[in-house]
């Protein structure tokens, strides 16, 4: 038989992970709707912007292989827009797709 206690601790930790995702989906919609249009690739500055997290934390965890969509061009760090707002869209967690 199952405890009872861990079944409803279960239920309440899945609730609250859906209206997470849920709230977290809504809010990038809206953000996105609302933000200025970035080109393709963005300085870190701009990515600080879609991000939400400060240059220097960008390049913490780019160095650190934290940030999908980074590459350095001509010695700046450089990133995909779209992959950013990526994601973020998924909770700025690290995504299958590695840092250049």
């Amino acid at each position: 038989m199952n405890n009872p206690t861990a079944l409803i601790s279960s239920y309440i930790e899945e609730l609250l992970r859906n209206i997470v995702k849920e709230a977290v989906a809504e809010a990038f919609q809206k953000m996105t709707e609302e933000s200025p249009r970035y080109p393709e690739k963005v300085a870190v500055e701009l990515a600080s912007e879609i991000t939400g997290y400060t240059k220097n934390s960008l390049y913490q965890m780019h160095s650190r292989g934290q940030v999908p969509g980074a590459l350095k061009v001509g010695g700046k760090l450089m990133f995909d827009t779209a992959t950013l707002k990526q994601w973020v869209e998924n909770g700025g967690r690290r995504i299958t797709q590695k840092c250049a």
